[in-house]
């Protein structure tokens, strides 16, 4: 009786662990389905199924994530427009642009109701960042508002009346630099990176970072190379789950989760130190927010979003430029040569190097040149198109897509410029070049463009001038291949700049 009730009890073990394999693999045959007929869906019946792009990128968001993270985004979408042309679908809702057109037919204002607003899945508000910051408004009326407060900051008024801020801190640099080189190479990405948040510290919350003088990054800019990289993970796994999303601390990496919690914790306490400053010597860009604070409903979480939106926008991507402009430089010795015959032919000493003095000709289009062939910020800002669908670059897309122009791809589109991986400066003089130049727009176009263009642009002038005026420097790598070495996770993760730097004869 007891083997009875033995074999009975096990059979009936048996039996129910057959209900629960039954079960589950029920449970993963709907899952199955659903998952092929989504993808058999997204390829064969979505709204975009008629633009071309990889069939693997239109079934799911698996493509999106894998390039998003894997530092190979630039590569991969230059690669695909090169295969698949100006137009190509590249997750299932979501289409890449590489033309000229599609620069104001998405980015400049359209009448009320057909504006292309800012795609929320990209400029994400989460737990773990809890800012609300002017980049990520996708609101147009919330926008405007939030750049009526901050326009008079960024001024030509402005920057005049503070230019005396970027002259110290670029004088100090020059110091160094000078200092530093007699000891051997030095990586100029440090340098570039301690400059500009000097002067970002400085002019936009009155507080000396001390980068430049201590020849050491500062806590707070330290942080925000990680803080870039959790962006594009953050957008990587909303695009897969936004269920999962809201658990990101368990997919995130360690390092870059607590870079941008300490990023955004240290951008709350700047703003609330700065509020307890008086008699500053000059206006400082947060007084400008401080100001329409309470009228504009910001909390502190708030306050931590802009700060930690002018550090990126104001520090990151003008440093990127400098080292891309340095570099091709270095690799391009006869327009080097050029932009020393003008600069040291106009000026007798670096102090007469000034915000009116650095315009001429020539160093404006080296600029030029370097914004569109290394744009600070290569990838597109998304938007949604409106209800009823819109035309982009001669094409219909229905509502609800997700469109945005690669910066990158539409500049090295040769549609658009001859020999684009050539740094040839002179194709912003002559007048007789048949390039569209309005192919490059680095700082995007529209109300919602970079509001920090006026700053970056004098900063650019004033640095490189004096660079060129003081110094002859030349590559240490002679294989460095930035086109080839470097990594974007939305913002450019540079690779070392190691270069010689020695004094110009005569000095």
């Amino acid at each position: 009786m007891g083997l009875v009730t033995l074999l009975g009890g096990q059979f009936s073990a048996i039996l129910q662990s057959w209900s629960w394999l039954k079960a589950a693999a029920m449970v993963a045959s709907v899952l199955a389905f659903y998952v092929f007929g989504h993808a058999i869906y997204n390829i064969y019946f979505h709204p975009l199924s008629k633009f071309p792009g990889p069939k693997f990128a239109a079934m799911s968001h698996l493509f999106y994530a894998r390039i998003s993270v894997n530092g190979d985004f630039v590569k991969t979408m230059t690669a695909l427009h090169h295969k698949y042309g100006d137009v190509v679908r590249w997750t299932p809702n979501e289409l890449s642009f590489s033309s000229a057109e599609a620069w104001k037919d998405i980015y400049t204002p359209h009448k009320p109701g057909e504006t292309f607003v800012k795609d929320p899945g990209f400029y994400l508000i989460d737990d773990t960042l809890r800012a609300k910051m002017i980049a990520n408004i996708s609101d147009p009326e919330e926008h405007k508002q939030a750049r009526k407060m901050l326009d008079p900051a960024f001024s030509n008024k402005a920057l005049f009346q503070n230019q005396d801020v970027v002259l110290k801190y670029v004088n100090m640099l020059m110091t160094a630099i000078q200092e530093e080189s007699r000891k051997g190479p030095i990586n100029l990405v440090d340098y570039f990176n301690w400059v500009t948040s000097d002067i970002l510290g400085e002019l936009a919350f009155s507080e000396a970072f001390g980068s430049v003088e201590n020849r050491k990054t500062n806590s707070w800019i330290a942080t925000l190379f990680d803080a870039t990289k959790f962006g594009a993970y953050d957008g990587a796994i909303h695009s897969l789950s936004p269920v999962i999303w809201k658990h990101l601390q368990f997919f995130v990496p360690r390092k870059m989760r607590e870079a941008i919690v300490n990023h955004i914790s240290q951008s709350k306490d700047k703003l609330l130190a700065r509020i307890g400053k008086a008699d500053l010597e000059h206006r400082d860009i947060c007084s400008y927010i401080l100001e329409k604070k309470d009228e504009m409903g910001m909390n502190d979480w708030n306050l931590a979003g802009y700060a930690q939106t002018l550090v990126m926008a104001g520090s990151e991507t003008t440093a990127t430029s400098f080292c891309g402009l340095t570099y091709y430089l270095c690799r391009t010795p006869e327009v080097y040569q050029k932009l020393k015959d003008e600069v040291r032919g106009r000026f007798k000493t670096m102090d007469e190097i000034t915000i009116q003095t650095a315009t001429f000709p020539y160093l404006t289009a080296v600029i030029n040149e370097v914004l569109r062939i290394y744009p600070p910020v290569p990838i597109a800002l998304p938007r949604v198109t409106p209800k009823g669908g819109a035309m982009v670059a001669g094409v219909f897309v229905p509502e609800g897509a997700i469109v945005g122009v690669q910066s990158w791809c539409v500049t090295h589109n040769p549609k658009h410029f001859k020999d684009p991986h050539t740094f040839r400066p002179e194709r912003w003089l002559d007048p007789d070049c048949t390039d569209d130049l309005s192919a490059s727009q680095p700082f995007s176009l529209g109300s919602r463009n970079c509001i920090g263009q006026p700053m970056a642009m004098m900063e650019l002038r004033i640095l490189i001038a004096k660079m060129v005026f003081l110094f002859d420097f030349k590559l240490i790598d002679d294989t460095l291949d930035w086109d080839r070495d470097g990594q974007c996770y939305r913002l450019w993760q540079k690779p070392p700049l190691w270069t010689e730097v020695t004094m110009r004869e005569g000095l």
